[in-house]
């Protein structure tokens, strides 16, 4: 503008081609446009660990929660305790949130397709699988969250277009057959040009999650299928275990070869995302990190899944921040009253801050309850987000599931207790000498911890509505699928609520 004023009537002429329409006609037209659009299929995927909707649904079964505390923050509405108690509505925001932002990937996903089927379906062939396998796997969590839900599988749908509801098993049967119809014109190479990309292992692990559940899901156990999709993986030596824990989940641990599929994630370009140190740290223990940002003494892990790991275990001294805390140059932690803080008198512990596994009350926690979480490096000078990619699908989670295929189909199978003692082995704690469904379970929950599968893996097991320390009486089994959104039955009649809501 600044040169068209200075040249005055040489920018009179407004004969111009505009560009902001970009149809398949002016855009699409390289290979860098092309994976510019990509972007916003693989983007879509942090929505997971957004603080606004899924890490409630996914997370919440029994391993963290976000307590109210003794001066109301957290609480409010009380739609993140229900999340915990497993008393939500289908009113409750995260339900809401979480169904429409996974929606609307599953639609950026339909326009993408739509887009370059319409460029050219051969050219763009193993792009167009790798948004289909993106696709499939948004349908994987809508259905393992909501069961029946609406399979909308095109892009040029009228406007006034209100689909109805699948069943589970609709949905089912149609990512397998996506998956199975798509996963040869996926890579099979690992490399920087392939990381956190959907490729050929990406595929399988989404098959092998489906398997695994293929008896809740359908009724219909598939575990010889859910086997050799593992091996699948773990025959083609692309993938290893870590000599530590710790390695997966520091930051910048790209070079991981545990990642199977990652959703990158940078502190700068992704911030206000994934802000874990910021909703887990007691408003003081930014002064541990030197961050430069707030924390909001928020999200903390649930007693009973503290009270999982023995007190040698590795992964317990990595995963939560426990006990008195410090400064980052070693003095003593304090609670302060003035900004953010608080009556020193609502916190029992004292001024020295203390996390303690305890919660309390879940609509009425002391400050300092509550472990809080540290599985993902944070930083010195961290500004309250993660510099760690999320590894959704991750080669210990692969073996783990091995193992347990294996003892489904031999409980004596000497394999799969010789694959959970690498576990075990690794976290420094006792090797077991023979494996059963109680301690199968539990070791997936040791080392599986906020990775995205516990929810599913209880409700495998039989487990998800059994009582806790924070929800002493259990609940309903009709709560092992969430509701339809209210706001969505109202608005489209052809949707089909779950029992029980």
């Amino acid at each position: 503008m600044a040169v068209c004023l200075f040249l005055g009537t040489a920018c009179t002429n407004l004969d111009e081609t505009l560009y902001s329409n970009l149809s398949n006609e002016n855009f699409l037209k390289t290979d860098e446009e092309i994976t510019a659009a990509m972007g916003a299929v693989y983007g879509g995927l942090r929505t997971i660990q957004d603080a606004g909707n899924a890490i409630h649904l996914m997370y919440c079964a029994n391993e963290v929660c976000f307590p109210e505390r003794s001066d109301g923050s957290w609480g409010g509405d009380g739609n993140d305790q229900q999340t915990s108690d497993h008393t939500w509505l289908p009113s409750n925001r995260f339900i809401t949130n979480t169904w429409n932002s996974f929606y609307r990937e599953v639609n950026t996903c339909n326009r993408v397709i739509y887009q370059l089927e319409k460029i050219d379906a051969g050219k763009y062939a193993e792009y167009i699988s790798e948004t289909k396998t993106i696709r499939a796997l948004w349908y994987l969590l809508l259905m393992d969250m909501w069961g029946n839900v609406p399979l909308v599988t095109k892009f040029d749908v009228p406007q006034d277009f209100l689909p109805a509801t699948n069943t589970r098993k609709e949905v089912y049967d149609f990512i397998e057959q996506e998956i199975k119809n798509n996963m040869n014109n996926l890579a099979k190479e690992k490399s920087l040009t392939t990381y956190a990309r959907a490729d050929y292992w990406t595929a399988q692990a989404i098959l092998a999650k489906l398997y695994l559940n293929a008896e809740v899901y359908t009724g219909v156990p598939q575990w010889k299928k859910a086997l050799d999709a593992c091996n699948e993986i773990i025959n083609s030596g692309l993938f290893s275990m870590t000599k530590t824990y710790r390695e997966n989940f520091i930051a910048k641990n790209e070079g991981s070869p545990e990642a199977v599929f990652s959703i990158p994630f940078d502190q700068i370009y992704t911030g206000g995302i994934w802000n874990l140190p910021q909703r887990t740290l007691h408003y003081q223990g930014v002064q541990t990190f030197k961050m430069i940002a707030d924390s909001w003494d928020g999200v903390s892990a649930q007693p009973d899944y503290v009270y999982l790991y023995e007190d040698g275990d590795i992964r317990k001294a990595n995963n939560f921040l426990l006990g008195p805390q410090y400064t980052a140059t070693g003095e003593p932690l304090m609670a302060m009253e003035g900004k953010y803080e608080t009556d020193l008198s609502m916190d029992p512990d004292g001024p020295w801050i203390n996390y303690t596994p305890e919660i309390g009350d879940l609509y009425h926690a002391p400050f300092q309850a509550g472990a809080r979480i540290s599985k993902w490096e944070i930083e010195m000078g961290n500004n309250g987000n993660l510099n760690s990619d999320f590894f959704l699908f991750r080669y210990s989670d692969i073996l783990l599931m091995k193992a347990e295929l294996l003892w489904r189909l031999n409980p004596a199978d000497n394999e799969a207790l010789n694959l959970v003692n690498l576990f075990r082995d690794r976290a420094g704690v006792p090797r077991f000498s023979a494996l059963d469904e109680h301690n199968l379970l539990e070791e997936r929950g040791r080392e599986l911890f906020m990775e995205g599968w516990r929810r599913g893996d209880l409700i495998r097991f039989g487990k998800f509505n059994e009582p806790s320390i924070l929800r002493p009486k259990g609940s309903e089994a009709f709560r092992r699928l969430y509701p339809i959104p209210k706001e969505q039955i109202d608005a489209n009649p052809n949707l089909r609520q779950n029992p029980g809501y």
